[in-house]
């Protein structure tokens, strides 16, 4: 007979929490006539030790000019579910869904991508970077919504283990 105790408990929730992973994604820019800031927190869950799972939570804000001189402001915001294989010591294959509530001034619109791409990686300890090329393959010239990202789309992140 198997008696789980309070002490084995405890140890196992400690030992699910170190399958989680806390990052995020930092991106901006800026020109003569406007910029965009974006962050984008993670929270990841290690499947298997090259295998993981997350959700992406994105927040933009844009503000550009038109020749006119009228300033507009935007926010935009959405989620992610994400997965990203590790393979060799330092590469990556991703994939993420994303639905983004977009500004279009007078109105909004929820927009979908599917990002597919990969990178490198390098885990110090507890915590990682990461810098890869995505592609959001939904987005074509023929479809109804005007995506916010150009392809390629190159992201450089981070995360920590809890």
């Amino acid at each position: 007979m198997n008696v789980v105790t309070p002490q084995k408990k405890k140890a196992k929730s400690r030992q699910g929490m170190k399958r989680v992973y806390l990052g995020g994604n930092i991106g901006g820019g800026w020109s003569n006539y406007g910029g965009y800031f974006e962050i984008s927190p993670t929270i990841n869950y290690l499947l298997t030790q090259n295998l993981h799972m997350g959700l992406r939570f994105t927040y933009i804000y844009s503000s550009n000019k038109s020749y006119d001189g009228h300033k507009y402001k935007y926010h935009d915001y959405g989620a992610s579910i994400l997965a990203r294989y590790h393979f060799l010591k330092f590469l990556y294959m991703h994939a993420e869904f994303q639905e983004l509530n977009f500004d279009k001034g007078d109105s909004r619109e929820w927009i979908p991508a599917l990002f597919l791409g990969g990178g490198i990686y390098q885990h110090v300890g507890q915590a990682y970077m990461h810098m890869g090329i995505l592609w959001n393959v939904l987005d074509n010239n023929n479809s109804s919504y005007d995506s916010p990202y150009q392809n390629p789309m190159i992201t450089v992140g981070f995360g920590i283990g809890i």
